[in-house]
């Protein structure tokens, strides 16, 4: 997302994301961040969020069906098997 100015309320102007060329200069002209729209960059950040909980869930999901085997080798009944 390249440099820009936000008013907020209380604060004042704010510079978004704020690179430092921009930072350091005050000129908008030397922002070398990445050109991507607050969409794509929305999109990006919820596509890594998607991947990152899905991993969790394959961990979890492994650690149970070794928690169900140990269960199952010691002959003691599972309370929350399915179906």
């Amino acid at each position: 997302m390249k440099c820009h100015y936000e008013n907020i309320k209380g604060v004042g102007r704010v510079l978004i994301p704020g690179c430092m060329a921009v930072a350091v200069t005050n000129d908008l002209e030397r922002c070398t961040c990445h050109p991507t729209s607050f969409a794509s960059f929305e999109r990006e950040s919820y596509r890594k969020e998607v991947e990152r909980l899905k991993s969790i869930i394959k961990d979890l999901e492994e650690e149970n069906d070794f928690y169900a085997k140990v269960l199952a080798e010691n002959e003691i009944k599972n309370p929350y098997k399915k179906g």
